[in-house]
């Protein structure tokens, strides 16, 4: 995705009918974007109605805030708005929802902003509000027709805090309640306290004093993004698959000496083992493109030219539940029998929303089964209905009891279901790992 960022900030200046003035509240647009934008990222702005923004709690004793409002660029970028039917979301890889009062008159009601970040947040992008902000996903709703925060861990501004200003009766909702109400599960802390909760790309942030660590949540939700992940497949001739595998093992210990390698591991199918797989994680694109002019990448690809039946097959992936690099590289013991699968599955157009919905409530629970050593589901890059399961177990006894965990139920109830091409195990490959093999 693009290095670029939209931040939506209120057109509305008026708390109710009380003549009191609002706007959007400067240290919710300032702290995040001086996160961000330190960190190379590009921001722009876009409002209701468009052009300037009005602001509230213009607080320049802050020095953050005082950096932002001091800022030329971005001091115009506030003061003339893009209206939403000037945005692209294509071009975003994240939205976030500044606070400040006006948000709660009309984020709301606003389609074409919940339009906008519904396609960033299902292109796996990110959403994040603070405060007031989530007013803006309160009526974003998913292509499977559900609220983006039902089943989503959230908070707000609190009922408390907004008893607290005594503007409880005067804004047209409560934030807490009406989150409650589309479905997410309320999280909050005490009275101005900083609270920041990050749930499958959605992060929000309680009030003000929340805004530098939603920004910061922001940043480490980029960085997972930029992580380029890939799977590499290989059916090799007979008499070249001893010579295939030696050259293959050593482009997985090179890359797995790399800085920016998460993980690296090739294996072959078990009931085809000329055929073989080479699965990786990179930080970024950069650091897999500089790997590729390796000598070791390089080998790969002169022996492919007479060693292949077939040419070599690449699938891009983005992993939907990251999970860190000590995580990927967990290992079985020496005395387990390994047991990796990898599952394509090709869902039915439509009904993707929902597979990743049903894997999001089931991914925790399968990952602390006892006999899990990784469990991760990624979505093709070039096609949102395809996606692989990569699990790795202990052994055939913890795949037959992860097959009989009743969380796994909904899993198989979708496959059952909601797949092009039945019956669902035709995508189950059994792989056998042939590097880097190492054990605890």
């Amino acid at each position: 995705m693009k290095k670029k960022i939209l931040f939506v900030v209120t057109s509305h200046d008026e708390k109710g009918n009380t003549g009191e003035k609002t706007g959007f509240y400067l240290s919710e647009v300032a702290h995040p974007w001086n996160v961000l934008m330190n960190s190379g990222y590009e921001i722009d702005f876009v409002s209701p109605k468009g052009g300037k923004a009005p602001v509230d709690g213009l607080n320049l004793g802050d020095s953050i805030n005082k950096k932002f409002w001091e800022d030329s660029k971005y001091r115009k970028k506030v003061e003339n708005t893009f209206k939403p039917s000037e945005i692209n979301p294509e071009n975003y890889a994240a939205i976030h929802f500044a606070g400040g009062h006006g948000a709660m008159w009309d984020f709301p009601e606003d389609e074409q902003l919940s339009n906008i970040a519904a396609k960033i947040y299902e292109k796996n992008g990110i959403v994040s509000a603070v405060c007031h902000g989530p007013a803006g996903i309160v009526n974003i709703k998913l292509s499977n027709g559900k609220y983006l925060v039902d089943g989503k861990k959230v908070n707000a501004f609190t009922n408390e805090e907004e008893v607290a200003v005594k503007l409880d009766k005067v804004v047209p909702f409560l934030l807490e309640n009406k989150l409650i109400e589309r479905g997410a599960t309320f999280e909050k802390s005490g009275l101005w306290q900083s609270h920041v909760v990050t749930d499958q790309r959605l992060i929000t942030g309680q009030n003000p004093q929340s805004a530098q660590a939603v920004g910061e949540a922001m940043l480490e939700q980029l960085k997972q993004q930029e992580i380029v992940g890939k799977l590499t497949r290989f059916e090799v001739k007979k008499e070249y698959q001893d010579q295939f595998q030696k050259v293959v093992s050593e482009y997985v210990k090179s890359s797995l000496s790399k800085e920016g390698n998460i993980m690296s591991e090739a294996y072959y199918e078990k009931e085809k083992p000329s055929v073989l797989w080479v699965i990786e994680r990179w930080k970024n694109v950069n650091e897999l493109e500089n790997f590729n002019n390796d000598s070791q990448a390089k080998k790969i690809n002169s022996l492919a030219k007479k060693a292949l039946t077939q040419p070599i097959k690449t699938i891009d992936v983005k992993d939907l539940e990251p999970i860190s690099k000590e995580q990927w590289r967990r290992t079985s013991k020496k005395e387990d029998n390994q047991l990796t699968i990898m599952l394509f599955v090709d869902a039915k157009a439509g009904t993707q929303q929902t597979f990743k919905d049903t894997y999001h409530v089931a991914m925790p629970q399968f990952r602390s089964e006892p006999g899990v050593v990784t469990y991760q589901l990624s979505q093709f890059e070039n096609d949102p209905t395809q996606f692989v399961t990569f699990e790795k177990f202990r052994g055939d006894d913890a795949f037959q009891y992860h097959l009989k965990f009743p969380p796994i139920q909904p899993v198989i109830d979708y496959l059952n279901t909601s797949i092009k091409e039945q019956p669902f195990q035709k995508g189950l490959h059994n792989l056998i790992e042939f590097a880097p093999l190492t054990r605890e």
